[in-house]
C-alpha cells in the first residue's frame, strides 16, 4: 500500500477511491501532491513520487533541472488529460493542418496558452517550433511548425472571468475535434469522415484519481511518465526566452 500526503480535499477522496491500494500518509515512500501555484518546483523536496497538480508556466533553467528527477511525476493539466489524449489518436489521423482556439480570464492566460499549444502538439503528432507570433492585450496568435511540415495555428483570445475554453482540430485523412471547457470536467473528442460522426466515450474519471493511479502504475512497473518533458516543451514553446 502507498502513502499519499496531501491536504486537497479532492486528492484526498481520490485517495479513498482507490483504496486499499494507496491509503493516507507521509514518509519516504509517499506520493506527495503539489500545488502548482508560484514556484512549485522548490516544494519538490525527496519524496518517492509527485503529483502536481495545474502548474504555473516555468524557465526553462528549471525544467532542465526538473529533468534529472528520477522519480515517477504525473502533472495535472485539466484541459490536457492523458485520457482524453489517448481518446484523440484512437483513429489515425495523417493531419495536413492543426487549429486551437482557446478563450478564458487574464489570470489564467499563460496556462491557457500553454495548454492550448499542448493540444497543438498532440494533434500534430510532436514537437513544434514557432513561425511567428502576435500578442495584443486581448489575443495571441501563433504559427507554429510540426514534423514534415504541417501548420499549425493557435490562437488565445482574452477576456474577462477565470478558466478557459479551447477547442482543437485536425485535419487530415479525417477530421478529429477536442472540446474542452474548464466549466466542465467532461471533455468531448470526436471524429468525422465519410462515415459521419464519431464521438469517443466520454471520461469520467477525476483528474485527482487519475493522477494518482499514473503514477501508482508507474511506481509498480518502475516506469517513468512522460509528463514533466511534455510540460517543458509546450514552457519553452510559449516562453522561449525565459
Amino acid at each position: 500500500m502507498t502513502g499519499v500526503w496531501t491536504d486537497l480535499p479532492a486528492y484526498r477522496a481520490a485517495v479513498a477511491e482507490l483504496a486499499p491500494r494507496v491509503r493516507l500518509g507521509d514518509g519516504g515512500e509517499a506520493i506527495r501532491v503539489v500545488g502548482g501555484r508560484g514556484a512549485w518546483w522548490e516544494r519538490l523536496d525527496g519524496a518517492a513520487a509527485y503529483v502536481i497538480d495545474e502548474p504555473d508556466p516555468a524557465p526553462a533553467a528549471v525544467h532542465a533541472r526538473l529533468a534529472a528527477l528520477d522519480v515517477p511525476i504525473a502533472v495535472v493539466r485539466r484541459r490536457v488529460r492523458p485520457d482524453v489524449v489517448a481518446e484523440a489518436g484512437a483513429e489515425p489521423v495523417s493531419p495536413r493542418h492543426v487549429v486551437v482556439d482557446a478563450w478564458g480570464g487574464r489570470t489564467d492566460a499563460t496556462a491557457l496558452l500553454r495548454d492550448a499549444v499542448g493540444w497543438a502538439r498532440v494533434l500534430a503528432g510532436g514537437p513544434l517550433s514557432v513561425s511567428a507570433r502576435a500578442d495584443t492585450a486581448a489575443a495571441t496568435t501563433m504559427a507554429l511548425r510540426g514534423r514534415d511540415g504541417i501548420g499549425v495555428s493557435v490562437t488565445r483570445a482574452i477576456g474577462g472571468g477565470v478558466g478557459g475554453a479551447l477547442v482543437a482540430s485536425a485535419l487530415g485523412s479525417r477530421r478529429v475535434e477536442v472540446r474542452v471547457d474548464s466549466a466542465s470536467p467532461l471533455a468531448e473528442v470526436a471524429f468525422d469522415d465519410l462515415e459521419g460522426r464519431r464521438v469517443r466515450p466520454v471520461r469520467r474519471e477525476s483528474a485527482e484519481r487519475l493522477a494518482l493511479r499514473r503514477v501508482v502504475d508507474a511506481q509498480a512497473a518502475g516506469a517513468a511518465l512522460s509528463d514533466l518533458r511534455e510540460l517543458a516543451a509546450d514552457d519553452g514553446i510559449v516562453q522561449p526566452d525565459e
